[in-house]
């Protein structure tokens, strides 16, 4: 890629250089952190008072509060959405962390969607939580979601670099 490639393509590129000289310790040790936060968050008692309060705090910025009619919806879509998320994150860092190659993305969806089956049945034993069927298929479609998207990304940086390698930048 020369220089007059647009900044995002030069910044994906300094990017997947980057993720490339993490030794594969350091990529494995990336997905366990990940794993523990999520662990983590899943061990709070009583949760949904938790993300309530942030979402109260958040809401008050635009004026909203819990007598906003719309509250309890949000409030559930943002747990969902939370969701989502962190499992988009680990199936990323799944996918990183496994040799290239192969059905990696795949593998890594697996992989992030049966820490998400455990973790429901972790929540089981939390006081003020359960496991949730919904949840798991939520977290599957983050973990699918990112795996799909990386591999694209991760696709076309590799094509970037080996033509940059091939001419000799």
């Amino acid at each position: 890629m020369t220089r007059t490639a647009p900044l995002p393509f030069r910044v994906l590129l300094l990017a997947a250089r980057a993720a490339r000289a993490v030794p594969p310790t350091g990529r494995t040790g990336a997905v366990i952190v990940w794993m523990a936060v999520i662990f983590f968050f899943s061990a709070q008692p009583n949760s949904g008072d938790q993300s309530s309060a942030l979402l109260l705090f958040l809401g008050g910025w635009f004026g909203l509060d819990a007598s906003w009619p719309y509250a309890e919806t949000a409030h559930h879509l943002f747990r969902k959405a939370a969701h989502f998320t962190e499992y988009a994150i680990l199936g990323a860092l799944c996918g990183w962390a496994l040799p290239r190659g192969g059905q990696r993305w795949l593998v890594a969806w697996a992989c992030a969607t049966g820490y998400a089956a455990t973790d429901e049945i972790h929540q089981a034993f939390v006081p003020g939580r359960g496991p949730a069927v919904l949840d798991v298929l939520i977290d599957a479609l983050g973990a699918a979601a990112a795996s799909a998207i990386a591999a694209q990304v991760w696709a076309f940086a590799d094509g970037a670099l080996a033509a940059e390698d091939a001419a000799g930048r």
